[in-house]
């Protein structure tokens, strides 16, 4: 293990070492009672990063108590201390902020203008050098049924200027279980573990968006966010008339700071008919589902990257001359950071493509506290099928 590892997992594992205080919570929308997903979670501090999952529930283990902030586009933030969390089981209710009108925003300069000082300013604000410890993980589907799973605990080490972003992985543990083929591995080249940082870090998701001929294509859109005053909403949607594959977006950004906060694109089913190509996934055959959100955090001193989910289901023709459906489901979850500097080997730096490939390394049950993601009970049950254990 070198240097670099063996700091990350000593400095992370420490508090599993301690008694620590283990809490469950799960989040629920004041009004429905139904659970609220994909809420970024921060442990005021220590800094560390979770999200919640499709059951609203996030996991986290403590030493010493904390204020646990609770953000989500669709809600107002919370914050809550630790301390009174006590129970088994802890609910608490996030009251939400649709209830608020939005103002539409009329600027002086087009937004698409507006937009690509985001870009450039937001590029140039995003903090490197910086050590980002990643939990990532892929689900695949191939005909609607589960066909392989992949997750692990990365450090990233991302470097360079906007432009000319790198990122030196390096793996601490990881696992992977059932099968996976060449359709997946030729159609799924957006989710290269070695690009997708520089894609989240130079905004390239945005590229399609910011060239002067999408004028032509897209609508933009300033409102305000009822969110946070501090915020504004950029709504990008193509043109109804116009017949092609295109996605919509919404970018939440700070105005008076000028830095994306969130990006969020998908593309409508009834577009789904037209060419399938999307930012970064050429498909041959018919895309039937694309998603894409990235989420970037400024605490005051570093700004990054916090989350990213990136969805992709289409139909092709395979080898067989048969149709097949395939689904990737991809999540990054950035659970600590550090922009002080650590060494480590260039040997152990991780440099294929994906985590299918290498062998399993699993130390801990990272993936209950340690990941900032918690499995649902579905999906365990879904890991343990592909584990040949059930």
């Amino acid at each position: 293990m070198s240097r670099f590892l063996l700091f990350f997992f000593v400095f992370f594992q420490l508090s599993v070492l301690a008694q620590n205080k283990e809490i469950t919570v799960v989040l629920k929308d004041y009004e429905t009672n139904l659970p609220v997903s994909d809420a970024t979670i921060t442990v005021l501090s220590t800094g560390q990063g979770l999200v919640s999952n499709e059951e609203g529930v996030f996991k986290l283990s403590l030493e010493k108590p904390s204020k646990i902030e609770i953000i989500h586009a669709s809600y107002k933030k919370v914050t809550v201390n630790s301390s009174a969390l006590k129970l088994q089981e802890n609910i608490i209710y996030l009251d939400s902020n649709t209830k608020t009108l939005e103002e539409i925003i009329v600027t002086k300069n087009h937004p698409q203008e507006i937009l690509k000082k985001l870009i450039e300013n937001s590029s140039k604000r995003l903090t490197t050098p910086i050590n980002l410890k990643i939990y990532m993980r892929e689900f695949f589907k191939s005909n609607d049924k589960y066909s392989s799973f992949n997750d692990g605990l990365l450090n990233f080490y991302i470097h360079g200027k906007p432009g000319s972003i790198k990122a030196d992985i390096l793996v601490e543990q990881n696992r992977f279980y059932g099968l996976i083929n060449d359709v997946v591995h030729e159609s799924t080249l957006g989710y290269n573990l070695n690009d997708i940082i520089s894609n989240y870090y130079d905004f390239k998701y945005l590229n399609k968006v910011q060239e002067a001929y999408s004028k032509k294509k897209y609508e933009y859109e300033i409102k305000t966010y009822p969110g946070n005053e501090d915020y504004y909403l950029m709504n990008i949607r193509p043109i109804p008339t116009i017949e092609e594959y295109l996605p919509d977006y919404f970018v939440v950004y700070d105005y008076k700071k000028n830095l994306i906060i969130e990006i969020n694109s998908s593309v409508l089913t009834e577009r789904y008919e037209f060419k399938g190509v999307t930012d970064f996934v050429v498909v041959k055959g018919k895309v039937f589902n694309s998603e894409f959100n990235a989420t970037y955090k400024d605490d005051g001193k570093d700004y990054f990257l916090t989350k990213s989910k990136e969805e992709i289901g289409f139909i092709i023709t395979n080898k067989k001359k048969a149709e097949e459906r395939i689904e990737v489901k991809n999540y990054l979850v950035t659970t600590n950071h550090s922009s002080k500097p650590v060494p480590y080997d260039k040997e152990d730096v991780y440099r294929d493509k994906s985590l299918f490939n290498k062998r399993n390394s699993i130390l801990t049950n990272y993936w209950e506290f340690d990941s900032g993601l918690t499995p649902t009970e579905e999906e365990k049950k879904i890991i343990e099928a592909l584990a040949g254990r059930l």
